[in-house]
């Protein structure tokens, strides 16, 4: 029994969890986005401003051939902005990825649609109509009989 309480998950756990973490519950949750968001700050990495994405996606699409092939090499552009380069650079996503960026960047185009629908109101003056004719004639019925 006492082996038992030493071991943990046939792990020894002489050193505490935190120079074992695998000995920490399974169950545990998940880190949060505030912790991440924490451990990048301290990194030195600053959050990006819609207006900088916008402004990137500007200058991408305006780049020529070679400077998106330096900005891939480049070990200081951001992965997220080298995902949206490779992207271009695949000639079966890259119509698609124009044209979402290109809607992000300046909206999409409005669209119409024109719906034809009766009021109710309407409806109800014609029902209303049918039921006063069909009225009439029931009683120029009865009054002949």
């Amino acid at each position: 029994m006492a082996g038992e309480i030493e071991n943990f998950w046939n792990k020894r756990n002489t050193n505490g969890f935190d120079k074992n973490p695998e000995n920490i519950s399974p169950w545990r949750p998940r880190r949060l986005f505030s912790e991440i968001n924490r451990d990048l700050r301290k990194k030195g990495i600053k959050p990006l401003k819609k207006e900088q994405l916008l402004e990137a996606y500007g200058l991408i699409f305006n780049c020529v051939e070679d400077d998106l092939k330096d900005m891939l090499s480049d070990k200081k552009v951001p992965y997220s902005l080298k995902c949206i380069i490779r992207e271009l650079n695949d000639k079966k996503k890259r119509g698609e990825a124009i044209k979402d960026y290109r809607d992000y960047m300046f909206g999409k185009a409005k669209q119409t649609q024109e719906v034809e629908q009766k009021t109710t109101l309407e409806i109800t003056k014609k029902q209303l109509e049918e039921v006063d004719k069909l009225f009439r004639m029931n009683m120029e019925e009865e009054s002949k009989d």
